[in-house]
This record gives structure tokens, C-alpha cells and sequence, in this order.
């Protein structure tokens, strides 16, 4: 199970590079950002399909939105052009959900924390200068994603593995001062047929699709 203090230690990290970014010479070119954002998320409807490695049952699997968040750092080229590298973490609350084979549950969770890379192309909107927007495809390094199955508010079972994925993002920020920005993004996370294994018992599996779409708010530092 992914611990929510991987994500309140990555944001602290993240946070600690952008106020240490506020020690860098006014002079510099300010081509690189650090910003932390936090968000909600929404997960697809998808088809659970369990394995004991003989069997298999599916089950449709429904979930809730909720919690999203991480950070980034980056780089912005002067032709238009930025290099993003992003950790995200994202849980979202499963309904109940039966399986044959594998048991009846009254809740768990699914969730994830990737690093991505991503190629974004930033565009000026109106005139002013402070606030432009950007999009672009990025690629996604599941380090971790699991679904745990629960009762009664216990964890009863999880399955997890690690995966790829692409996502596109789209957003805007806004130059509320000379260095600090806020931003919004929309991100659209997409896996196919991603198979989760027990640790216990690797021959058990389930599968399902991971398509996950993000909408974010955050703040962040040029330096």
C-alpha cells in the first residue's frame, strides 16, 4: 500500500526547492521552476479481473474521486518549449465490489505515484505577459500502483506492481510577482490492462484499466 507520507514528504521537498530557489541571484536567467500542487481526481469505471492462477472472475469496479498531489521541476527552452519532470500521487476510493474466488468487500482504494516526463508547449494569453498557457504528451514511470481491498475499514488484501503510462496536460499560470507563479492544470493519465500481483502469492493477479484525470492547483518559483 502506497503511505500518504510519501506524498507529505515529497511536497516537503519540493516546497524546501522552491523557498531555497529564493537565495538565487536576481540576474539569473530564470529558466528553471519548482512548483507543488495539490487536487482531486477522478478514475474511470473499469473491469476488475482476478486471477488465482486457474481461475478467474471479474467484477466492475467503481471509485470515488479524491485525493491528488505532488510536484514538479522544469526547464523552459526559448523557443516555446518546456522539459517537466513531475511526481504525482493519486488515490481514489473503490466502492464495494464482489469477486468470486477472492471474497466480498465493502470498500478499499486504488492508487499510484508516477514519475513523469513531459514536453509542454507554453503559449502567451492577452497581452499582459503574466499569464500564459500550456500543453503537451507527456511519459509516466508507475513506480508504484496498488489496490487494496477492505472491510470494515481493515485492509484485507492488496495487489501491486509497477507500470508505464502517457498522460497529456493542459493548463495556465499566472505571474502574480516577479518570480512566484500560480498555476492549473488538467492531466489525463492513461494505462491499459495494468496486472497487480500479491506479494504473498504472485500467482494471484488482478487486472484492470487505469485512466485517471487530475485537475490541480499549485504554486511555484522561477530561479
Amino acid at each position: 500500500m502506497i503511505k500518504d507520507n510519501t506524498l507529505f514528504g515529497t511536497i516537503t521537498a519540493l516546497v524546501a526547492v522552491v523557498v531555497l530557489a529564493g537565495t538565487a541571484r536576481a540576474d539569473e536567467a530564470e529558466k528553471f521552476y519548482a512548483s507543488a500542487s495539490i487536487g482531486a481526481g477522478t478514475l474511470s469505471s473499469a473491469t476488475l479481473t482476478f486471477s488465482d492462477g486457474v481461475n478467474t472472475s471479474t467484477a466492475g469496479g467503481r471509485y470515488d474521486a479524491s485525493f491528488a498531489g505532488g510536484g514538479a521541476l522544469g526547464y523552459r527552452f526559448d523557443n516555446g518549449w518546456t522539459l517537466e519532470g513531475e511526481l504525482m500521487y493519486r488515490r481514489n476510493e473503490l466502492d464495494p465490489v464482489s469477486l468470486a474466488g477472492l471474497g466480498d468487500f465493502n470498500g478499499g482504494d486504488f492508487a499510484s505515484l508516477g514519475f513523469a516526463v513531459s514536453a509542454l508547449y507554453r503559449f502567451d494569453i492577452g497581452s499582459s505577459g503574466k499569464l500564459r498557457g500550456y500543453a503537451g504528451p507527456g511519459l509516466v514511470y508507475l513506480q508504484e500502483i496498488d489496490i487494496d481491498f477492505d472491510n470494515g475499514g481493515e485492509q484485507e488484501i492488496s495487489f501491486e506492481t509497477d507500470d508505464t503510462a502517457w498522460q497529456l496536460k493542459v493548463g495556465g499560470r499566472y505571474d502574480f510577482s516577479e518570480r512566484w507563479f500560480v498555476d492549473a492544470a488538467a492531466t489525463y493519465l492513461a494505462a491499459s490492462s495494468v496486472r497487480m500481483k500479491l506479494p504473498a502469492d504472485t500467482s494471484q493477479t488482478i487486472e484492470s484499466d487505469y485512466d485517471h484525470l487530475t485537475l490541480s492547483l499549485g504554486v511555484g518559483w522561477r530561479f
